[in-house]
């Protein structure tokens, strides 16, 4: 019930800042790093109203997040600081009308048990973003290949 009410809250809102990011990783992300940033990003991105995914593989980290626009702004200055990883650049900051992660408070998913094709994709779209010139909106079809690779992360190997 309580999802439903939130779910309902988020339909309201007029514009959705819609944030993304590609960085490089510093060192190795464990099941403990990404557990520890799920855990720490799940209160505090729900106080704010903040949805997200985090994937991360060979190195290669990606992240959406949608929310208010200066909530998300905030948010993103902050990781931009972790010295987890470097090279961080937006990629993607503009209002929208809707979330492509309503339910997603935040899922940070390792990309190491996904098949190899769906992991090729993901290198193929960091590469690509990274490289981009200009900040332009993630399709729905970028967002939904990271939600395919974030759910992996439960299936066992």
């Amino acid at each position: 019930m309580k999802s439903s009410l939130l779910e309902a809250s988020r339909a309201d809102l007029a514009l959705v800042y819609r944030l993304a990011y590609v960085s490089q990783a510093t060192k190795h992300f464990g099941s403990d790093d990404l557990a520890d940033i799920e855990q720490k990003s799940l209160s505090l991105n729900a106080d704010l109203d903040i949805t997200g995914i985090l994937v991360i593989d060979e190195g290669r980290i990606l992240q959406i997040l949608e929310g208010g626009k200066q909530s998300v702004i905030n948010l993103f200055e902050r990781i931009s600081k972790d010295p987890r990883h470097e090279s961080v650049k937006q990629v993607a900051g503009s209002e929208q009308d809707h979330r492509l992660l309503s339910s997603w408070s935040m899922v940070a998913g390792q990309a190491s048990s996904t098949p190899e094709d769906l992991r090729a994709d993901f290198r193929l779209l960091h590469d690509r973003l990274t490289k981009r010139e200009r900040l332009d909106d993630v399709s729905a079809e970028e967002v939904e290949l990271l939600k395919v690779i974030a759910l992996f992360r439960s299936v066992p190997i």
